[in-house]
């Protein structure tokens, strides 16, 4: 098996996670069958589909390959016969979540280094490329704000990911051991995030109260 074989496969048990972790959602939200398989197909392809439009390769991927519909269907349709019957434990949820945006997130900056993007895009479509299925996931399950943006270090495990397979391309190393480091950097990230409670800076807005812009005149 070559090479590019190896991360087809990889790719597709990257889109599968994020298809699983859709339905479990849609599970927790009650959604029914159809509602379900929905959630867990954009979960799946949104990211790439996103990245796809802006790099202008319509139509996107999915819509001419068969086998990346058909695994994602397969898939979604399993995990929603399985947790009608079947306890899922926590750390099975938490390990679909890193699986998915570890390999998406790479495939994406695979993909926009093909493009001739700039280093800069390369990072950013990577990041949109794992992160955009999750976001179209939770709003549609009303999940507000969206999990990754309060959650433990997540988006910016997905741009050291895509620094790292960059940085590895252009020093010259195999395409697949490429993917291999840079994947297994965002999986470590955040498992160490998530084990240690690791969170970035977040917003805060000081305003003065019983202040308004009469009151400024």
């Amino acid at each position: 098996m070559d090479a590019d074989a190896i991360i087809r496969i990889v790719y597709l048990i990257g889109i599968s996670s994020f298809a699983v972790s859709g339905v479990l959602a849609a599970a927790r939200a009650h959604l029914d069958f159809f509602g379900a398989l929905l959630v867990g197909l954009l979960c799946a392809v949104g990211g790439g589909t996103l990245r796809e439009t802006l790099l202008g390769n319509t139509p996107v991927y999915w819509m001419h390959d068969p086998v990346i519909l058909a695994t994602v269907l397969s898939v979604a349709i399993a995990a929603f016969v399985l947790v009608r019957f079947v306890v899922i434990p926590r750390w099975l949820l938490e390990l679909t979540d890193i699986a998915g945006l570890a390999i998406v997130s790479v495939i994406g900056a695979k993909a926009a280094i093909a493009a001739d993007a700039t280093p800069l895009a390369v990072f950013i479509l990577a990041v949109l490329t794992g992160v955009t299925g999750e976001i179209i996931r939770d709003l549609l399950v009303a999940q507000s704000p969206p999990t990754l943006l309060v959650r433990e270090i997540y988006a910016a495990a997905s741009f050291a990911g895509a620094v790292m397979y960059w940085v590895l391309h252009v020093a010259g190393v195999g395409d697949l051991t490429a993917t291999v480091v840079a994947v297994l950097t965002i999986a470590t990230i955040r498992v160490l995030a998530i084990w240690r409670g690791w969170h970035l800076p977040k917003a805060r807005l000081r305003v003065q109260p019983n202040s308004g812009i009469a009151d400024e005149l």
